[in-house]
């Protein structure tokens, strides 16, 4: 059945079955689980972004990394529709950290670009984004940004009904998706329960002309070669995804508590191979439990999470190649304070331990147990319309590796310290400052990479350095912000010097594989570097009456990332800048948002540029009233320009471009 035939069909049936729905409006205030002290955007000196509500029910995509690569300062490593990771702010990989509910991913989406994160956002809440150093409270895997997914498996409120949830069907045409989901939350007394579900297929992408960008068919012309004539879809990027979770709480008056178990399922083709594709599976058990206390301490946090995950590369159809395995855990335990004086704070400990096992002779990274066990603080103070905050984390790192590969082990500490302000100093006016000294300890694929397997998925062959020392970054960010009635502005300006930036290096020597295709060498190496952008968003309230309202949206984001020896670091998004109108009536929603990516000729040695493009979206929603609760009903184009739009940050963006014109339709139904 076509995807739309089956969206209309689903909504139909919903609306006749459903006679109780409840409306899923936006929050009326927000918060930011993955701060220190789960407060407001506003009220913390570093930049973050939510989204919630109808607005991400718009914006979802099939892969974490597409949901968030329009949000200012963030871009994505576009590897189709499946393996798409955030980049923030220029950086990506062992630098950006995925949560789900506040705990790792636990996968190996940071080992390459081609693994998916097992992160599902068409369950989530809403999704949190940190921009820039979270290093201080998850560890140096979050040292350029985080990103955290809300969720309710593990209830800690009772609901308001004692059964509930929801149902959503979604699809588009330029990957032929076909996506359903479904969520159940229920409870009585202290016992509080949810459920949810999702399955999701996706066709190959269809694109606007050839997969091999511009630059790429002229370079291989000049070197004597044939460029390939694949237009109008990317081969092998279809898809399969399904999973769910159980989960339940025991909610009382001083404390609360529960587990959760789910599993996330994935199949999918990887660009640029002709039938490879990857096979993964991951059971995931979280725990959550939260104690009020009296005194000093006010509350108690413990939290953890067991993770048995693996996948399998397939070189075609009955063809395994190698096989990832990872059993993982994380603990946490903090406990949040009152100091007097108007301090007040958090202070915890974490503990991570990661069993990492490649096999197959394409293993291009030893297997490995990597430990960390971490110690950290945050306080904050209210003077008056000033907020001080300050924190330090201490993390010690050890990676032991599999003795046959005789390669030395890991033992090494990383401190990171911060402190920020915020000045109130006026109504709806804020000025902050945030700096950090973040150290990072080298992975084991950084340390470990052996030149003698190639990373097929990737196309290349990579070499690491087991001399590979911390990397170390002092950041400063500078934002000043504007909210409450009237014009709305969000500035802000960032800095980062790294000593010891680890990189990879495009060599330009090729190496013959077994199979008789040439990847290119690529060696781990370290270096000063430098990071420094700006973004900037103005919000114009051109009609305010009654139930209508229209705003105009300025955005703009702009980073530069240079090595101290002057050249360009490679994958750096462009410079973007566009426009939106937005139009609410009562239940109606409409927008228009036109941005311009422009041409990336800032590159690293033996990278192509990418030419700049323009990608106009509208999107239109209506909460259909049911009762006394609503539906949502949601339709959006994409790319309506069918631009040939390539993300720089991709490592295929010269043959795998973005999905050419497109049509999203959806339906939520709450119950």
């Amino acid at each position: 059945m076509h995807p739309f035939n089956l969206l209309r069909f689903g909504a139909a049936a919903l609306f006749i079955a459903q006679s109780t729905l409840a409306a899923d409006g936006e929050p009326e205030e927000v918060v930011v689980t993955s701060t220190a002290l789960r407060e407001s955007p506003l009220e913390v000196a570093q930049p973050t972004a939510v989204l919630a509500g109808d607005t991400l029910r718009r914006q979802i995509a099939s892969s974490i990394g597409e949901t968030l690569s329009k949000e200012l300062g963030l871009s994505s490593t576009y590897f189709g529709p499946s393996a798409s990771r955030p980049v923030i702010r220029g950086l990506g990989g062992y630098r950006v950290q995925t949560l789900q509910d506040g705990l790792a991913s636990l996968d190996v989406a940071s080992l390459s670009q081609d693994h998916a994160v097992s992160v599902e956002s068409v369950v989530s809440q809403q999704i949190e984004v940190i921009k820039g150093p979270a290093a201080l409270l998850y560890g140096s895997g979050a040292s350029g940004g985080l990103v955290n997914v809300v969720t309710n498996r593990i209830p800690m409120s009772t609901p308001r009904e004692p059964l509930g949830g929801a149902v959503e069907l979604r699809g588009d045409t330029a990957t032929n998706e076909r996506t359903g989901a479904a969520s159940l939350d229920g409870g009585a007394g202290l016992l509080a329960f949810h459920a949810d579900y999702f399955k999701r297929d996706t066709d190959d992408v269809e694109i606007p002309g050839y997969a091999q960008s511009d630059a790429l068919r002229r370079q291989l012309i000049e070197a004597g070669e044939e460029p390939d004539d694949i237009r109008g879809y990317i081969p092998n990027t279809a898809s399969e995804a399904e999973g769910g979770a159980l989960g339940a709480s025991l909610v009382g008056a001083a404390a609360r508590g529960g587990v959760s178990w789910s599993r996330y399922e994935t199949t999918y083709g990887i660009p640029g191979e002709e039938e490879a594709f990857i096979d993964m599976k991951q059971d995931r058990f979280d725990g959550k439990a939260e104690w009020d206390l009296q005194g000093a301490l006010t509350m108690l946090h413990l939290s953890g999470s067991y993770n048995d995950y693996t996948h399998t590369e397939f070189e075609g159809p009955g063809e395994p190649g190698t096989v990832f395995n990872q059993t993982a855990y994380e603990t946490r335990l903090a406990a949040d304070n009152d100091l007097g004086n108007g301090w007040r704070g958090t202070t915890g400990i974490q503990y991570v331990d990661v069993d990492f096992a490649a096999i197959g002779e394409e293993a291009f990274v030893p297997s490995s147990v990597t430990r960390q066990m971490s110690v950290f603080a945050f306080e904050e103070r209210h003077f008056d319309a000033w907020t001080v905050e300050l924190g330090a984390r201490a993390e010690k790192q050890t990676i032991d590796v599999d003795p046959a590969a005789a390669l030395p082990d890991y033992d090494e500490t990383a401190v990171s310290l911060s402190a920020g302000a915020v000045w109130n100093f006026r109504t709806d006016n804020a000025l902050a400052l945030n700096v950090t000294r973040t150290q990072r300890n080298p992975q084991s694929t950084e340390l470990y990479a052996s030149p003698e397997a190639p990373h097929v998925a990737a196309q290349r062959f990579e070499t690491g350095d087991p001399d590979l020392d911390k990397e170390e970054a002092v950041t400063a960010d500078l934002s000043l912000r504007r909210m409450g009635d009237g014009i709305q502005w969000t500035v802000s300006a960032f800095y980062n010097d790294y000593s010891n930036y680890i990189y990879e290096n495009p060599t330009g020597v090729f190496q013959p594989t077994e199979e008789g295709d040439e990847f290119q060498v690529f060696e781990y190496m370290q270096g000063g570097a430098k990071f420094h952008g700006v973004e900037a968003e103005v919000l114009f309230p051109l009609l305010t009456s009654g139930d209508r309202s229209l705003q105009l949206r300025l955005a703009s984001d702009y980073v530069r990332g240079k090595l101290d020896n002057g050249d360009d670091l490679p994958q750096i998004p462009p410079l973007r800048f566009g426009a939106g109108l937005h139009y609410d009536q009562g239940d109606w929603h409409l927008g228009l948002d036109t941005y311009y990516y422009d041409r990336q000729d800032r590159i690293a040695a033996n990278e192509l540029p990418t030419d700049s493009f323009t990608l106009v979206d509208l999107d239109t929603s209506y909460r259909l009233p049911i009762g006394n609760s609503h539906a949502l009903l949601f339709l959006r184009g994409t790319n309506l320009l069918d631009e040939d739009a390539r993300q720089h940050a991709s490592p295929l963006k010269d043959i795998a471009p973005l999905p050419g014109r497109a049509l999203h339709l959806g339906a939520r139904v709450e119950f």
